[in-house]
């Protein structure tokens, strides 16, 4: 009978964590990497065509903050972008329940959480659950990396790189 090895779990709970983050991460990237592909820059300016990275704000929760991964200033709009990685199976759409209560609360313009990760990803369900409920958060879209740019370009008009 097999018995796992429980010096090499730790291990192997360190591998899961640092793929999970370096896909995670890779969303991250690419999200950026679109951004810079249309024109915008990373700035703490708030000017059109700018970006920032981790942009804190109140949570939810009393005397508690969160962060948006990016917060873009187009010439038309404010938008806060999240974006949401999963891979492996269990709550992953139970969790999304937070971003669709953050959203309806969202000081900026729009709020668009961008979906990555096989089991997000799987029958666009991640996507067609948020988007389900914007008449509870107005402010809410969902889609996927590859859509990101089509999100964003009438915002772009003669701006756009």
């Amino acid at each position: 009978m097999f018995s796992p090895d429980s010096s090499l779990y730790p291990w192997v709970m360190k591998f899961i964590e640092v793929t999970t983050n370096m896909c995670r991460k890779d969303l991250l990237n690419d999200i950026s990497s679109t951004f810079q592909e249309l024109g915008f820059s990373e700035s703490t300016s708030s000017k059109p065509m700018t970006y920032l990275r981790n942009v804190k704000y109140p949570s939810i929760f009393p005397d508690k903050s969160d962060y948006a991964h990016f917060v873009v200033h187009t010439p038309m709009r404010t938008i806060q972008v999240v974006a949401k990685f999963q891979e492996s199976s269990g709550t992953a759409i139970e969790k999304l329940g937070y971003t669709v209560m953050d959203a309806a609360r969202s000081s900026y313009d729009d709020y668009l959480v961008v979906c990555g990760g096989s089991e997000l990803l799987k029958h666009d369900r991640a996507i067609e659950f948020l988007n389900s409920y914007r008449s509870s958060a107005p402010k809410l879209t969902a889609v996927t990396v590859e859509e990101l740019a089509s999100f964003l370009g009438p915002d772009l008009g003669r701006h756009a790189a």
